[in-house]
């Protein structure tokens, strides 16, 4: 991110969280860097109170192609809800078709067909309304343009228009840390086609969800309660912590070591980060499955479709004020009820007086498995840290599904393994925490110095064949040399769990001839592992194609590339280098030949 260094102009920040159900945004600028300057907006269209931080992310469209977003949605209406999620679909994988006219592919293709990805969210209709059929990326650009407008009309009423037309602004949006590299760069597009960052002196950045939630969480215990720095319970250099922010899509987990605290907080990653889509809205999927099994595959059908899905709307939109009173001081034997119209009395199905009937064990079946998910996502971040010699002092809990009643008071009296009982810290406006450590990082620049690589990135090669290690059905005969070779093996540049600071450069280095008066263009596929012990074959089940890398070097001089004959035709070569450097949120790209930059990589995803 740019803001590593010291602005010296004058700016904005503006932290944009855009949420799974709910999205907010935070502003501050570069004269006034203290948390307490920080202003969160609460002026929501179609809102009458003006104290909510955050604006359900729903977005409901009419066949004329208009849309209605957040509070402006009637109740029950049928509208399109969980489209963040839609952007990190599990069958993104798929390999791209590629164009040989336009570039040479420095790797043999090699392709699989991929199985089918389950529905990721096979929800009523009502609920996941999309009658002209667009695209995620267009869904989320529509509500980030409504978005953005009302940001834009809240900086021009606090600050003056002639102002805010002046002055320029960073956007720092953040993303969960979970998300694949297509999701973040479908992400950015879409803001940028919502107009974000896209002013003459505007900037937008990425920024993962956790590091910004951590950032707010540690500035908010020392920067507003100075007796809290000789405190010896508190945080202190050396020790480590976990950030659990759940949100209503995903739940995601890092674990930092203190560096520093004075003059400014300094942290690394201790472990690599991990998460899962756990958040609230599963809650809400388990509540379905609860109502259709108790009142039958054809009545749940007729709910789904009653009024065009706006009577189910309206049963879920209830639920969410039920899932965040219940808690320790929901006692077992106590009941709620959700609207459920237009259906006959049946007390066995749980139907009574056009209410639906939540018992305190159904709400333990909506919620408790979602708890051991979270529970289990936590203890393998404390495992790690202890697997380092550490014992984390604190679980810092954030987001609007970290509120939760329900899951802090299971968290307080869970014993994580070889940590015992740990003390879990909500802090204080924990639902907006990511928005507002959103601009503290815009403000101050990086806090964290140290990340630990979420995966194995890596590209296909060929190699010596070695039959203790490769398939008989990768083998083929050089031409050149007329060794016995492998092909589809992987040549792994950086592997999981590596220290990626933001000073170190991972090389990609590439050679290829062509010839006199081509323009040079030539692509490679990165490739992609989650798995601890990066494996050595292309055909593993693991490996994926995540994006294809376009190195244009047409604008160099023929006279800087090398001579060579090959077949007694004179043709020319070039040796180039592709960088990456990664950042909280993002993979740059740049390319170097012969020590010179190119500018960055076109990059496309798979």
């Amino acid at each position: 991110m740019a803001t590593e260094s010291v602005l010296q102009e004058h700016r904005i920040v503006v932290g944009l969280d855009y949420g799974t159900t709910y999205s907010g945004t935070a502003h501050g600028d570069t004269s006034q860097k203290s948390i307490d300057n920080i202003k969160v907006i609460r002026r929501w269209p179609g809102k009458e109170r003006r104290d909510e931080v955050k604006c359900p992310s729903d977005i409901a469209y009419g066949a004329d192609g208009t849309y209605r977003w957040g509070y402006l949605i009637p109740p029950g209406l049928a509208r399109l809800a969980w489209a963040k999620l839609d952007l990190d679909e599990d069958n993104f994988y798929e390999n791209q078709e590629e164009n040989s006219e336009e570039y040479v592919d420095l790797q043999d293709p090699f392709s699989e067909t991929p199985e089918p990805a389950e529905d990721e969210f096979p929800m009523a209709e009502g609920m996941r309304y999309n009658p002209l059929n667009k695209s995620p990326v267009d869904v989320v650009a529509d509500y980030l343009t409504a978005l953005y407008d009302v940001i834009m009309s809240n900086l021009r009423r606090a600050q003056g228009e002639n102002f805010i037309n002046r002055t320029a602004i960073d956007w720092v949006m953040t993303v969960p840390a979970v998300w694949s590299e297509k999701a973040q760069a479908l992400t950015k597009e879409a803001a940028s086609r919502a107009g974000i960052g896209q002013r003459e002196k505007d900037r937008l950045f990425l920024l993962s969800e956790p590091e910004a939630a951590a950032v707010y969480a540690i500035s908010e215990l020392y920067q507003r309660d100075n007796t809290r720095r000789n405190d010896p319970n508190m945080l202190n250099v050396g020790d480590t912590f976990v950030l659990c922010d759940a949100g209503g899509g995903t739940v995601d987990l890092i674990s930092y070591k203190v560096g520093q605290l004075q003059p400014s907080l300094g942290l690394s990653e201790v472990a690599v980060g991990s998460g899962a889509k756990c958040g609230s809205t599963f809650v809400d999927r388990n509540l379905l499955k609860l109502v259709r099994r108790k009142i039958g595959d054809d009545r749940f059908q007729i709910l789904c479709q009653k009024q065009d899905g706006m009577v189910l709307n309206k049963m879920v939109s209830e639920f969410e004020g039920v899932k965040r009173s219940f808690g320790s001081s929901y006692l077992p034997g106590s009941v709620s009820y959700l609207p459920m119209h237009g259906f006959a009395n049946d007390p066995a199905a749980g139907i009574i007086e056009g209410q639906f009937e939540l018992t305190h064990d159904d709400l333990k079946e909506c919620f408790d498995p979602i708890m051991e998910q979270i529970i289990e996502l936590i203890q393998g971040q404390i495992d790690a840290i202890c697997d380092t010699g550490s014992i984390p002092k604190y679980v810092f809990l954030v987001g609007g599904f970290g509120e939760s009643d329900y899951l802090l008071s299971r968290l307080s009296t869970h014993k994580f393994g070889r940590a015992g009982q740990i003390e879990i810290i909500n802090p204080d406006d924990a639902w907006s925490a990511v928005s507002r450590g959103a601009v503290l990082r815009g403000l101050e620049g990086s806090l964290v110095t140290n990340r630990r690589c979420r995966r194995n990135y890596g590209t296909r090669i060929n190699t010596v064949f070695d039959p203790t290690i490769h398939h008989d059905e990768d083998a083929f005969y050089s031409t050149d040399t007329g060794m016995k070779m492998a092909r589809n093996q992987v040549s792994w540049i950086v592997e999981k769990g590596a220290d990626t600071d933001s000073n170190t450069r991972f090389k990609l280095k590439c050679g290829t001839t062509f010839q006199k008066g081509e323009k040079l263009r030539r692509g490679a596929t990165l490739v992609a592992s989650d798995l601890d012990l990066a494996p050595h074959s292309y055909r593993d089940k693991s490996v994926h194609d995540l994006c294809f890398l376009m190195a244009d070097l047409s604008m160099v001089p023929e006279s800087e590339f090398d001579s060579v004959n090959i077949n007694g035709q004179a043709c020319l070569s070039a040796e180039f280098t592709i960088e990456m450097a990664f950042e909280s949120a993002e993979i740059k790209f740049q390319l170097y030949f012969k020590d010179n930059c190119y500018g960055q990589v076109k990059t496309t995803f798979h």
